[in-house]
């Protein structure tokens, strides 16, 4: 996988496997929306749905990935190194990503949808309408914003924390 989370080759077990590593964007859209992740998948592969399934199959003879007791697939640490997991750069100290919205009542299930993104990508809540996280993660956001056609509604800022009450 390379810095943008697309996946390293036009595979279809490429973007399976990528699809099981936390805040990958398929990951996001196999949680949030997975028909988009299959139509993508089947885009991408230029495959027929059976194929892709194959694809699932063969990441697991392969050792790319097992179900856990659950019957949940999770990624092997051989599933791991051929994926390339995405880790979040940590900003520096006392800066944070801010980000702030107004999403109208008639858009309620994309605000739900938003918020779910944001506890994924690892922000917290400040107030109702305000997240904060101290990882870097605006390029996922900026996709899942224009994903959800949310950009007239949501501002994201690079914030610094001041500290005032030092004498």
């Amino acid at each position: 996988m390379s810095h943008n989370n697309k996946p390293r080759s036009k595979s279809a077990l490429t973007y399976v496997l990528s699809a099981l590593i936390p805040y990958t964007e398929a990951n996001l859209k196999l949680a949030f929306v997975p028909s988009k992740f299959f139509y993508d998948l089947e885009k991408i592969s230029k495959r027929k749905s059976k194929t892709i399934k194959n694809s699932y199959y063969q990441a697991i003879k392969r050792g790319l990935v097992e179900l856990d007791r659950e019957g949940i697939p999770r990624l092997t640490n051989k599933g791991l190194q051929k994926a390339k997991i995405y880790k979040p750069k940590l900003l520096k100290e006392n800066v944070c990503l801010m980000v702030t919205f107004d999403i109208p009542e008639s858009e309620r299930w994309k605000r739900r949808r938003f918020r779910a993104v944001l506890r994924e990508f690892r922000f917290s809540q400040a107030q109702k309408s305000v997240w904060i996280s101290k990882y870097d993660f605006r390029t996922l956001l900026l996709s899942e914003i224009k994903e959800l056609g949310l950009e007239d509604y949501i501002d994201v800022y690079e914030a610094h924390k001041l500290d005032i009450y030092k004498k």
